[in-house]
């Protein structure tokens, strides 16, 4: 985007800052586009808080916008956590969405986001726009029923309402896409009643946060199943919104997406952005900045706090440097990090202290830390600490409400948080002595993401790949190769009915053809040697029979062989002329990389 650019949705992060989530908008630009096409059904984005997923909508938003030749309107609206009553917000809901969609028809960002228009402005908007034409008769409707009645029709004319982004889109062949941000929040803020009621909640809701309100989520059930005006919504209160959108009304009706921190090599990139951004080019090596994004595992928020540190004399020069930024943050009582897992351990007590013995509890809490994100049996804990496995399962739900325990399969639990196990060990460890201890597994963390680190960047750099021309000198080879965009990147092991079984460490399938990428990586000062690439020639034909014996089509396989290290005298001569090979440098995949966002050259970690 230009960035003299007027956009629809003000965004709350440097454009820069916008790092390694290339993949997912992807996606999430294709669910809108197919949208005219009816091609799309409602999904909801969930994730922990501050993981880049309101960052994430925004963008969506900015870039669909100024797509008219989808004809799919974004509507985008973020649930406020304040008390209200129906009919206010019902007002406010039809005001943005008009707004939004006149908007869109007009190609007008200013008006996109002016939310001091009111509805008699955009009844006297001019326009022959078609679409923009029917939406005005849709809120003439909408006028007349809204003076006409008090707060007691609200719930009726709420109902009436949803539906209407899908009958205008249907009517005016405009399509509309329903983005709501923090919809799980629809349960607890909203009143169906006068202002007297909502006093009262807010009475209620400073002895009990938990106090629900109208339960608005349930309303779209219709609404959700729309392929003319379906749903996209998120929710940073992971348990809750999945058991909004996965059970009970709306069971059925939406395609969970997660959104994770970023991969070590993008969130090393977006660790150095910040740094030129807010603290004026402080200076870190790639490896630094690869050994700090997983210290945090890629958590984009963590790494902010990391590089807006305010510690005295902050320096990332050295692995020692970096490890007192991160104690500071954790353990400093005016450290973001701490302060933000704080705040939430506080706005969470109903679900945390919520036992006959809250020592127990924290017993509890504290046990799964030890465990580093290894999933951990209830039967398992309940040995350990010598009390009754209902009891930690009762407990664990608890924790499971207030986001601090995840379910990875019936009845193993875990922490999916490197630094909340930190904060947590710090604040109570001094507490339970008695806590058998386990080994940290963490301490060979790097160094087994070092053996895997090119893996990693051509994997991330393959799923960033649009079609568009590099020099062919980065690939080994003369003119220019055009690299394509991939339907699907991962690892795989292949295996023959008489073959032995082969690692794949990266392929691509392109889409809709019978055609792959296979990489083979190398990452050591030593060059790649023959012996490797036949091997890696018998994976590649070993997938080929693999797939014969499976009664499908025989694939073509582009091989592209990586090695920081180059390539032995005896390789060079022997793929000269193949022209299926490409092979890259230290050099060569460093451009590519490069050229598909990365800021810093691939280091060669000491061996």
């Amino acid at each position: 985007m230009d960035e003299e650019q007027i956009l629809p949705v003000e965004e709350m992060v440097a454009y820069e800052e916008f790092t390694g989530r290339v993949e997912i908008l992807r996606k999430l630009n294709n669910w809108v586009k197919n949208i005219q096409k009816t091609g799309t059904w409602s999904t909801a984005l969930i994730s922990p808080r501050r993981m880049g997923k309101t960052v994430l909508l925004d963008r969506l938003v900015n870039t669909v916008f100024f797509k008219p030749e989808y004809r799919v309107a974004p509507f985008y609206f973020r649930i406020r956590r304040e008390e209200t009553t129906l009919r206010r917000f019902l007002l406010e809901y039809a005001t943005t969405f008009f707004r939004q969609y006149i908007a869109y028809c007009h190609q007008d960002p200013i008006l996109y986001q002016n939310h001091t228009v009111e509805l008699k402005d955009l009844l006297a908007y001019q326009s022959e726009h078609k679409a923009v034409l029917l939406a005005q008769k849709f809120m003439q409707e909408f006028v007349k029923r809204y003076e006409r009645n008090t707060y007691e029709d609200s719930r009726n004319h709420w109902d009436a309402f949803i539906r209407v982004p899908e009958q205008l889109a249907s009517f005016s062949g405009t399509r509309v896409a329903v983005i709501i941000d923090e919809f799980q929040d629809m349960k607890f803020y909203i009143h169906d009643g006068d202002q007297q009621t909502v006093e009262r909640f807010i009475e209620k809701r400073s002895h009990d946060s938990g106090v629900e309100g109208t339960d608005l989520t349930a309303t779209y059930d219709r609404q959700s199943q729309s392929r003319k005006a379906p749903m996209l919504v998120s929710g940073s209160a992971v348990t809750l919104i999945f058991k909004t959108v996965m059970g009970g009304p709306l069971a059925g009706r939406f395609d969970p997406i997660y959104l994770k921190p970023l991969a070590i090599p993008d969130g090393a990139i977006l660790l150095r952005h910040l740094l030129r951004l807010y603290v004026g080019n402080t200076p870190i090596s790639p490896e630094n900045a690869i050994y700090a994004s997983s210290e945090v595992t890629g958590h984009p928020y963590y790494l902010f706090c990391l590089a807006t540190s305010q510690i005295d004399s902050k320096t990332f020069e050295d692995k020692e440097s970096i490890d007192r930024i991160i104690r500071h943050e954790i353990e400093n009582v005016y450290g973001k990090i701490h302060g933000f897992w704080q705040t939430h351990f506080e706005n969470n007590r109903r679900y945390i202290n919520a036992d006959s013995d809250e020592e127990v509890g924290k017993k509890i809490i504290y046990y799964f830390t030890q465990y580093n994100n290894k999933p951990v049996d209830i039967k398992e804990i309940a040995g350990k600490l010598k009390i009754p496995e209902k009891t930690v399962e009762q407990k664990i739900q608890k924790l499971r409400l207030a986001d601090l325990v995840y379910l990875g399969m019936p009845r193993y639990y875990t922490f999916n948080d490197i630094c909340l196990m930190r904060f947590i060990r710090f604040t109570y460890e001094k507490d339970w002595e008695d806590v058998e201890k386990v080994a940290r597994s963490y301490d060979k963390k790097f160094n087994s993401l070092k053996g895997k680190f090119l893996e990693m960047v051509v994997e991330l750099t393959m799923r960033k790949f649009s079609p568009r021309k590099l020099d062919g000198k980065y690939f080994g080879v003369s003119g220019e190769v055009e690299v394509p965009l991939f339907e699907a990147v991962d690892t795989m092991q292949v295996k023959g009915l008489s073959t032995r079984a082969y690692q794949i460490d990266v392929w691509g399938k392109l889409p809709r053809k019978k055609e792959y990428w296979f990489c083979e990586c190398k990452y050591t000062k030593k060059p790649m040697y023959l012996d490797q690439v036949k091997k890696f020639e018998a994976a590649a034909a070993t997938f080929r029979q693999q797939e014969a014996e499976a009664g499908r089509a025989i694939p073509q396989l582009r091989l592209w062989l990586v090695s920081t290290g180059g390539f032995a005298g005896e390789v060079l001569e022997y793929i000269k002329n193949r022209e299926e090979i490409y092979f890259s440098d230290h050099d060569g995949i460093n451009q590519i990389f490069k050229a598909f966002g990365g800021n810093y050259g691939i280091p060669i970690f000491n061996e």
